[in-house]
């Protein structure tokens, strides 16, 4: 049996524990879980497929472009071709079935498709009844398999090998813009598809920002240079930040660094499965606020990493999670202040029966001189 089919028949075996006799997958993310199907959907209302696993088969309902390619991704599947935007074929699919209870992830479901099915149901004398569920497939996407640590190894691999080749070229002069292009060419040839996520490079008061996008603002000697990074490896993602700076850091880059290093350490010393994502944080934010800077510290301090670069579980001041083997899961304290700049170091960590392995361990942190 295929790992895809595996995660479907756990899916389809949740399916009375949560009162429903089908489940309609609209996230693309989940689709590529259970499926391995790649094709792109574009934003917000282009679907490349919709997957409705029900108690006897799953079937991907997709455009006649994406016929050939989801029968070759998917071949544990049955693969429908539909129309374009037509949601006869799905309702023809729920309607086959003998569905009642229709379940639905209301996070990542169109109101428009979801009418649309409603009126093609109704067209042939079907009414059912739509059921939100949350995270059922994301309960699975957070305990990796082995093939998944596979895939996610080799994407740490290249994002922290891609991050060792560039960050010593970085100078003086160089624009924000020119440091992420040369990151996403190292990525992919070193053999990733892509980046996770558009890449990070914030330097100066820009480093202020923990989602900044870089531009042509010039790199100086001596200010920080926040880096956040990551590689897709066959569906993979994986996540990196480090802070570097061109010549010798100030003072004040100097204490903000080692404060933000010694938090990402005091979490090290707390971790191992059973802790959960609020206690996780708190280590963080405790020794954070210790040293004087707890207001400048102004996320949660991680989220897991799979099929997507942000997923559970989740480590914050209100998390419900709690960390067990299996699961992969950043830890990114930063400090950030908007009139000089900011530091943020990113590790990445496998949860092991026993304890954590640090996925990120390959690119080495800056130490200020």
């Amino acid at each position: 049996m295929s790992e895809h089919q595996s995660r479907i028949d756990r899916v389809r075996a949740a399916l009375p524990s949560r009162g429903i006799d089908a489940l309609l997958i609209s996230h693309p993310s989940n689709r590529f879980y259970l499926t391995g199907f790649t094709a792109d959907d574009t934003p917000p209302d282009e679907s490349a497929g919709y997957l409705i696993i029900t108690p006897q088969r799953a079937v991907l309902v997709t455009g006649s472009v994406n016929v050939t390619q989801a029968e070759a991704q998917a071949p544990h599947i049955k693969v429908v071709k539909n129309e374009w935007r037509s949601l006869a074929e799905h309702a023809q699919v729920i309607a086959d079935a003998g569905v009642t209870r229709l379940g639905y992830e209301p996070h990542a479901l169109l109101v428009g498709v979801k009418d649309g099915l409603d009126a093609e149901l109704h067209q042939r004398d079907r009414t059912i009844a739509w059921v939100p569920v949350e995270d059922v497939v994301e309960e699975l996407r957070a305990v990796k398999t082995p093939a998944e640590l596979e895939l996610l190894r080799r994407a740490f691999d290249i994002a922290c090998q891609a991050f060792e080749r560039v960050a010593p070229t970085i100078q003086a002069g160089q624009t924000e813009r020119q440091v992420a292009w040369a990151l996403h060419g190292a990525m992919v040839e070193l053999g990733a598809e892509g980046p996770s996520f558009p890449s990070i490079v914030a330097a100066g008061t820009n480093a202020a920002r923990p989602h900044h996008e870089p531009g042509d603002r010039v790199i100086a000697e001596g200010e920080p240079i926040v880096i956040d990074m990551g590689a897709r490896y066959h569906g993979y993602c994986s996540d990196l930040t480090r802070t570097v700076w061109v010549g010798r850091p100030d003072d004040k880059l100097r204490e903000v660094y080692a404060i933000v290093d010694g938090a990402v350490e005091a979490v090290f010393e707390r971790l191992h499965p059973g802790l959960s994502g609020l206690d996780m944080d708190k280590a963080a934010r405790d020794y954070i606020e210790s040293r004087g800077y707890g207001e400048q510290f102004s996320h949660g301090l991680g989220h897991g990493v799979g099929v997507r670069v942000h997923e559970a579980p989740s480590a914050y001041k209100e998390s419900t999670d709690t960390l067990q083997a299996g699961h992969v899961i950043t830890i990114e304290p930063g400090i950030y202040m908007p009139d000089w700049g900011g530091v943020r170091i990113e590790d990445v960590v496998l949860i092991t029966a026993d304890g954590f392995e640090v996925l990120t361990r390959g690119a080495s942190k800056m130490r200020p001189s």
